[in-house]
């Protein structure tokens, strides 16, 4: 509105300025009467003198001031028309500003939306970096929670290791104790049949004595037989300590055997708690090998994830860069039609990714200095393998038709070209208008007037 309001202003101000500048005798009429009135009495002498040419004069003069009042009015009505095709033509480039400042705002608006989702992309993987440390953090503990059970588990198989021993020395001394046993077994067996075999003789000495004392006297007998009760008695004391002593040494055997059964049966034990405890190391052990075998799957896995993640940052910088190389060639080009430019720059408007793009303008433009500088063969050798770089890229096979169209017999060869760059864009005009060019008879050669 504003600039309406300051273009309608300079428009009247130039309108009057028009008009004071084509009208500068606007006023002069007034001062010739004035003038006129002033020398009426000098001039009233030759007025008489000659009225009638001086009525003629006047008439001229007024006839020819009205055909320049209508000269001048001719000439501000076209500078009005002027003006007014002036101001339309201001109105139709202001509305072009008004569009070029709405795509300029939508093109503004998309690459704050661009930056904002870059932004937002670079959140999100900040935020799956940070993820990324926790869980290497919480890798790095279990991995030391792993090492200290690994310690952990060192120490119980030494401890196993030790009280194996331990029993080992335990079994080997039970077994010197029960070849000591068997000794004293032994020992006693001998005793006990030395016993009988005493015994065996002090009948038989009884006998004699008896024997003795009826052929010998009487007295000397008694006395003989009183020494030998006495003998018989310190014997049979002796015996009787003897079997004592047998009896607590049998009992305390009894004893060392029921201790043994007791030791052997704690050994026993021992033995299946330590096959327990083994059996419950080696599922720990499979446990523990599972669990190994699960971090090492998600630590490959998160260093899969982390090789996705620089890979989708390293697409969507590369993105942004295309995006804003493309962006600065498209200001720094003039505006064309896909279906009608035969510019390099129209293989920007072609739906294949950038450096594609990129490569295919680079072959354009190397193939069209060569077919500028008249090296047509060799341009058209480039426009072939830059029309064959990529199926969509009819613009090189426009080309390629065209420098072959310039070579001696490859007339068919240049309309092949130009049927595929059709295939391609069936409304691309240049082709259209070679082919039709192509497709003309030729015309008959003149001949020469001997």
């Amino acid at each position: 509105m504003f600039r309406k309001i300051a273009l309608l202003v300079l428009m009247l101000m130039v309108l009057c300025a028009v008009s004071y500048a084509d009208e500068p005798e606007a006023v002069n009429p007034v001062q010739k009467e004035v003038v006129t009135e002033s020398e009426a009495p000098a001039v009233a002498e030759s007025q008489d003198s000659e009225p009638q040419a001086q009525v003629t004069d006047n008439e001229s003069e007024s006839e020819s001031e009205q055909d320049e009042l209508a000269a001048r009015e001719a000439a501000l009505a076209e500078r009005e028309e002027e003006l007014e095709v002036l101001g339309d033509s201001i109105a139709a480039r202001e509305i072009e500003l008004v569009k070029k400042e709405r795509d300029f705002a939508s093109r503004s608006a998309s690459l704050t939306t661009k930056m904002r989702e870059i932004s937002g992309t670079s959140a999100v993987l900040l935020g799956r970096e940070t993820q990324i440390n926790k869980r290497e953090m919480d890798l790095m503990a279990r991995e030391a929670e792993l090492a200290r059970r690994e310690m952990a588990f060192a120490q119980e198989s030494q401890k196993f290791a030790e009280s194996a021993t331990l029993i080992a020395g335990r079994e080997a001394d039970l077994a010197k104790r029960e070849a000591a046993l068997a000794e004293r077994e032994s020992e006693l067996n001998a005793k006990t049949t030395a016993k009988e075999a005493a015994d065996k003789l002090t009948e038989r000495e009884s006998e004699l004595v008896k024997r003795e004392a009826a052929l010998t006297e009487r007295e000397a007998t008694g006395a003989r037989l009183q020494e030998l009760e006495a003998n018989l008695n310190q014997r049979d004391s002796a015996l009787k300590t003897r079997e004592e002593a047998i009896t607590t040494r049998e009992n305390s055997v009894s004893e060392q055997e029921k201790k043994l059964s007791g030791q052997t049966a704690a050994i026993k034990d021992s033995e299946s708690e330590i096959a327990k405890k083994e059996s419950e190391l080696s599922a720990k052990e499979s446990e523990l090998a599972s669990k190994n075998k699960q971090l090492d799957e998600k630590t490959a896995a998160l260093a899969g994830r982390e090789s996705d993640l620089s890979r989708r940052e390293a697409d969507t910088a590369r993105k942004t860069i295309e995006v804003n190389e493309l962006e600065a060639l498209i200001k720094e080009l003039p505006a064309f039609d896909p279906n009608n430019s035969t510019e390099a720059a129209m293989i920007l408007t072609y739906n294949i990714p950038a450096e594609k793009r990129r490569e295919l303008i680079a072959m354009q433009r190397a193939a069209y200095q060569k077919y500028s500088s008249n090296r047509i063969t060799q341009a058209f050798e480039d426009y072939v393998k830059a029309a064959e770089a990529d199926p969509a890229n009819y613009l090189a096979a426009y080309w390629a038709g065209l420098a072959a169209e310039r070579l001696r017999n490859h007339r068919d060869e240049a309309l092949n070209w130009v049927n595929k760059a059709l295939e391609i864009n069936p409304n691309y005009k240049p082709a259209q208008e070679l082919k039709q060019r192509l497709e003309a008879p030729a015309r008959p050669a003149r001949r020469r007037s001997k």
